[in-house]
This record gives C-alpha cells, structure tokens and sequence, in this order.
C-alpha cells in the first residue's frame, strides 16, 4: 500500500505531520499538500444524479454555530456523497490521474468546526489521487470556476482512523472553489 506523508496546517498555530494510505501502488512515496488525503485503496463506482444550480448568495448549509451541519435540497450520488453547488463554472472537470488547484475550507459536520482552510493562504495544489475518496468525488463533477459545498459520509472520508483534528467516523463538510486542472 502506497503512503503518503502530508503536512496540514491547522488554523494559524499548529501544523500536524500526518501519514496516510493512497490508492494504489505497493512502493512507498512522501508528497507534501494541505488537501484531505486518501484512505482507499480500490477505485468507487459511482452514479451521479445531475447537478443543480443554488443562488450563489444562497447558503448551501443550515447550521448555528456547534450545530451539526445539513445540506439543503442536496444532490446525493449513489455512495452517499452530497453536494450543493453554489457557483456552477464552466471550465474543464477534473479526472483522477490530473492535478487540480483549489481553496477549501474542511468542517466537522457534526459542530461545523474548521479543520483546515486555505482561506487567507495560497490555494491548495494536489494530485486528485492523493485526496479522500469523497474530495475525488465531489470534485470529479465540478468545472473551473465552480464554487461547491461538499457532505462527506466517513465512509469516503477517513473512517473510523482519527486523523489529528479530525475524530474517528467523522462526516465532513468541504466548501471548495475549483481553480485550475492540470
């Protein structure tokens, strides 16, 4: 099993080293990124319902502050991912073996509690394969220029392994803007 090594930076004080299985490869590899990593091994099948479009000035989420956070009217895919685009792009969508650049802001969605952000840094830039199951996912069907709040299940999140912030069985939340694919 390929392992990656990934540096995170955790709000403006702390930076946590942390290593995670990637999908595929039985060699050993280190990368360094901000981007949610993978802890699957083998590709998901999934069928997507088509996207709709939310108001960009609509919030996506209905959750006070240490409330758990829901999606309203989601588009759910057959894995259980959900998302609610807030911006559609029209730029090129992204696929596995590529590299995308992107900001993100990652919450616990049982509180709404910022993990990870790349607001008031650079934008994030990784190989789509080196990120979780539901970050592929929810990425895979967006275009430059979109703007997209994802709900991700801990099953294609990091499953019951604690992640630093980041509890054991935890489900996400990702707001991600797509910038570039490369």
């Amino acid at each position: 099993m390929k392992r990656i090594a990934l540096t995170f930076s955790v709000g403006a004080t702390a930076v946590l080293g942390l290593a995670f299985a990637a999908c595929g490869g039985d060699d050993t590899a280190a990368a360094s990124t901000t981007a949610p990593t993978s802890a699957a091994t083998k590709p998901a099948a999934t069928a997507k319902t088509p996207a709709t479009s939310a108001s960009p000035k609509a919030s996506p989420t209905a959750a006070a502050k240490g409330t758990p956070i829901k999606l309203q009217n989601p588009t759910t895919t057959a894995s259980g991912l959900q998302y609610v685009d807030v911006v559609v792009g029209t730029g090129a969508s992204p696929t596995l073996d590529q590299t995308v650049t992107v900001n993100y802001t990652g919450k616990l969605a049982a509180n709404g509690q910022v993990f990870d952000s790349t607001q008031g840094k650079q934008p994030a830039t990784f190989a789509m394969k080196q990120v979780i199951k539901g970050f592929q996912e929810g990425l895979s069907t967006m275009k430059v220029g979109g703007k997209r709040t994802v709900y991700i299940p801990s099953a294609l999140g990091y499953k019951d392994i604690p992640q630093g912030p980041i509890p054991a069985n935890s489900d996400l939340v990702f707001d991600i803007e797509l910038i570039a694919v490369k």
